[in-house]
């Protein structure tokens, strides 16, 4: 390793992926196993709720696109189990990237490298702050 470059931080914590294009989901899945991290994917949201409840109180982070209705699906996952930290995946436009900042919710913008996804990742779970609350409306 040179002076310059730092390792992308590491976890082993349970990751629940929940993203429509199966390339984003793949690149974050890959990058987040190879720092350590247990990583479930769903396509959508009757994937997701099944991977939570299949995983049993398991799962202790939420990544999920911020398209569509991602922020309902999170206040949803959360009152299924109130402990999840919640980070969204965004692109730079569109409407729920706007919701997700306006409601100044943890982000990271796509495409993402190994040190942004590790680094927020990491960040979002020391952090211990719960991002959304049962009946939070956006």
């Amino acid at each position: 390793m040179s002076f310059n470059e730092v390792a992308a931080p590491r976890g082993s914590e349970t990751i629940l992926i929940v993203d429509p294009d199966p390339e984003t989901r793949k690149l974050a899945a890959f990058m987040l196993a190879k720092q350590g991290y247990t990583v479930l994917e769903s396509r959508d949201r009757t994937e997701a709720l099944a991977r939570l409840a299949e995983s049993g109180g398991g799962v202790q982070m939420l990544l999920l696109d911020s398209r569509g209705r991602g922020c309902e699906l999170a206040d949803s996952m959360r009152r299924s189990d109130p402990r999840l930290q919640v980070l969204f995946l965004c692109s730079q436009s569109g409407p729920g990237y706007q919701l997700v900042v306006k409601s100044q919710l943890p982000f990271i913008k796509k495409p993402f490298t190994m040190h942004e996804i590790a680094g927020k990742v990491r960040e979002v779970l020391d952090s211990g702050v719960k991002v959304m609350r049962a009946g939070d409306s956006f």
